[in-house]
């Protein structure tokens, strides 16, 4: 569906509405030229075509016919209705009620709303007001309640139908009849102009944002990204690595993570293990895994707000933006206008599902990251763009350029372009950045080489590592620092105790030549004390056991009694045993219980009713959750086509909106049910 054309949309709604039709009638519905977009759909698995007649599979019949499913058809209005009510629907649609009975005024209507033309023709003639609160409810799904009530107009003329205690509804005739009539009709592809501008490579752009992303993962190897409470990784974080030479840091956080090279932990968003091979890949690879993981991508980086907030790189977002991408970057190919796509937008990606701001938001940034990214250059792709689209190779586009790295007698480290992974490992493990961008600037502190020193490089590994990486001797400054560092480093040991043993110093002996307590690795520190990297608990039993009659002391010094129990000591009840089934025994009993219906209770049936996105499965779960109060994760997309990814926990349907505790936002939210377009366990 992520693929469909406003021509594929225009006959697949038509089929919706109507049921298995053949392409005649299609051709009249939507114009000529249906045979060509029927056979696109079937090929792509959206249609099928039976002794000459088209449909669509049941699930994407009912996402492209307007909630039809929600409005109920007139023979169920028709039977809780007033006789009067029936009345005044025949009389409303021009016809002569006489002084038939309520059977015979149903047949009537059923027969007036039978004929799209009597439909459309009645709707032509409502008043303004009546005609916009109709549209409101084709687009509500029937749904759209205001405080000033119902249009007389739309009850006088029959559209609407008095049903149950006389509440005027709209039948699925009706707007069926209307839809159809209202439906687009097919236009063919656009003819698209050649973009102006001239061709550009996208080279410099495409070095530049590897490096970027580079940049970005040597920072989170050297220490995590800071990850918020609620996940994701905060403005304030997204700040500080936008000074150290990073200028879209959430394009470059999404990218790289969604490309396997950053990873969640305990700590925060690090580099992963797979980050040293593309590290140490040639240029035109490295780009290719960024640009080709960018375009996959279904969150637009650099826009991700929903209704009520920002959510923060990497978290997932369902959102349409990377369709939009995808269909505008894919229209472009071949040299053409970008702008000119743009303005055809619509129909390349008809069912993005924003409105106009919310559209020329994701557009604006794709074409943003594109140009970041080296794709896009001016109103054309660039032709590293051109290659991406079309699979090919990249290496006589972006040849490989390797940086340089000097070192300087200020103890300063001055890198231009890119090094590699083994100098930019070095240079972190003994330098700090002192400047970031195309050229680096890092220096050489007591504290930067005692750090490298600390994680077990030595003095002679450094000097020859760094004269390796710079082709040439070490200046003289750089050397002398090396070398008094490593002077003084380790002349002062800390050894890790957990116990001190303290006596007489014949005792301590004793105790330091008994076999049985080699394993507390005693060592005398002092005539008379003994330190162990054992537990206080496990030191004592052990002298004990051995014959010896130690007492614990606490850090004071004082001695530790063990405190007494109030009372004779209870036995815990055991748990409860929980009965199981064996296997084949359950696979034999359910195979021997009778099908039959699936009985739903109410809460359940509301559910399935208004849950139109949603499988028996998705219905289940979501039941479930608001009866158990459990949680679960929702796929959801509000009024303004805005998608998010939250975990809710249920707790009560009113009418078609679904109270919830909404832990993203860690309050309350009222969620539409029929905007949750999947459900599924947390975690």
């Amino acid at each position: 569906m992520r693929l469909m054309d406003a021509d594929e949309v225009a006959v697949a709604r038509a089929v919706a509405l109507i049921g298995p039709v053949e392409v005649p009638e299609l051709d009249a519905r939507v114009g000529p030229g249906a045979r060509a977009v029927v056979d696109r759909l079937c090929a792509r698995g959206l249609g099928w075509e039976v002794a000459g007649r088209v449909g669509l599979p049941g699930r994407l019949a009912g996402h492209l016919s307007n909630g039809l499913e929600l409005l109920r058809p007139l023979a169920e209005i028709v039977r809780h209705s007033r006789v009067d009510d029936l009345r005044t629907a025949v009389t409303g649609l021009g016809g002569d009620p006489g002084g038939r009975t309520k059977a015979g005024l149903v047949e009537q209507l059923s027969a007036l709303l039978a004929d799209p033309e009597v439909v459309v023709r009645t709707v032509a003639r409502l008043p303004a007001p009546a005609v916009r609160h109709l549209e409101m409810l084709l687009v509500g799904d029937g749904y759209f309640f205001v405080s000033g009530g119902v249009p007389p107009a739309l009850v006088a003329r029959g559209v609407l139908v008095g049903g149950q205690y006389g509440r005027p509804e709209l039948p699925r005739e009706v707007a069926r009849a209307i839809l159809l009539q209202t439906g687009d009709r097919i236009t063919g592809r656009p003819e698209l102009p050649a973009a102006a501008d001239l061709p550009d490579d996208g080279r410099t752009a495409a070095e530049s944002a590897v490096l970027t992303v580079t940049t970005l993962l040597d920072e989170a190897r050297r220490k995590p990204l800071a990850a918020l409470k609620k996940g994701g990784i905060g403005t304030r974080e997204r700040a500080r690595l936008a000074k150290l030479g990073v200028p879209e840091p959430a394009l470059a956080i999404d990218v790289a993570f969604g490309a396997g090279l950053l990873a969640f932990s305990a700590t925060g968003y690090g580099a992963t293990a797979d980050y040293d091979g593309w590290r140490a890949d040639d240029l035109p690879a490295r780009w290719a895994v960024l640009a080709r993981t960018w375009f996959a991508l279904d969150v637009a980086p650099t826009s991700r707000e929903t209704d009520d907030g920002e959510v923060h790189p990497p978290l997932p977002l369902d959102s349409a933006g990377g369709m939009l991408r995808r269909a505008l970057l894919t229209a472009a190919a071949g040299g053409r206008s970008l702008a000119a796509v743009r303005g055809h937008i619509e129909w390349f990606c008809p069912l993005h599902g924003y409105d106009d701001e919310g559209r020329d938001r994701k557009i604006a940034a794709a074409l943003t990251e594109a140009e970041l990214l080296g794709v896009v250059s001016g109103d054309r792709l660039t032709a590293l763009g051109e290659a991406l689209l079309a699979g090919r190779d990249l290496t006589d586009l972006l040849p490989e350029t390797r940086g340089m790295l000097v070192l300087q007698s200020d103890l300063t480290a001055l890198v231009s372009g890119q090094v590699s992974a083994a100098a930019a490992r070095l240079l972190a493990a003994c330098a700090v950045a002192e400047s970031r961008g195309v050229a680096v600037t890092w220096r050489f502190t007591p504290a930067s080489v005692r750090s490298a020193l600390d994680d077990g490089w030595t003095a002679d590994e450094l000097r020859t590592e760094l004269a390796a990486v710079s082709d040439r001797e070490l200046p003289q400054p750089l050397d002398y620092l090396l070398g008094d560092v490593a002077r003084r480093h380790g002349s002062v040991r800390v050894r890790e105790v957990r116990s001190c043993v303290t006596g007489a110093g014949a005792e301590l002996t004793e105790i330091r030549h008994t076999r049985s307590l080699a394993k507390l690795q005693l060592r005398a520190v002092a005539p008379t004390v003994l330190v162990s990297p054992c537990e206080v608990g496990e030191v004592v039993t052990r002298l004990r056991a051995a014959g010896f009659s130690p007492m614990p002391e606490d850090a004071d010094g004082v001695v530790v009694l063990p405190s007494r129990a109030p009372g004779p000591l209870r036995s815990r009840p055991s748990a409860p045993v929980r009965s199981s089934v064996d296997a084949a025994h359950l696979a034999v009993e359910l195979l021997a219980t009778p099908a039959g219906p699936l009985l739903l209770d109410g809460v359940h049936a509301e559910l399935a009713r208004l849950a139109v996105h949603l499988d028996a499965a998705e219905v289940a779960l979501l039941a479930d959750a608001l009866e158990h109060g459990r949680d679960v994760r929702i796929s959801y997309r509000n009024k303004d086509g805005n998608r998010s990814v939250r975990e809710i926990r249920p707790q009560e349907l009113w009418d078609r909106w679904l109270t919830s505790w909404c832990h993203l936002r860690d309050g309350e939210r009222d969620f539409a049910v029929a905007g949750i377009e999947a459900v599924a366990l947390p975690g």
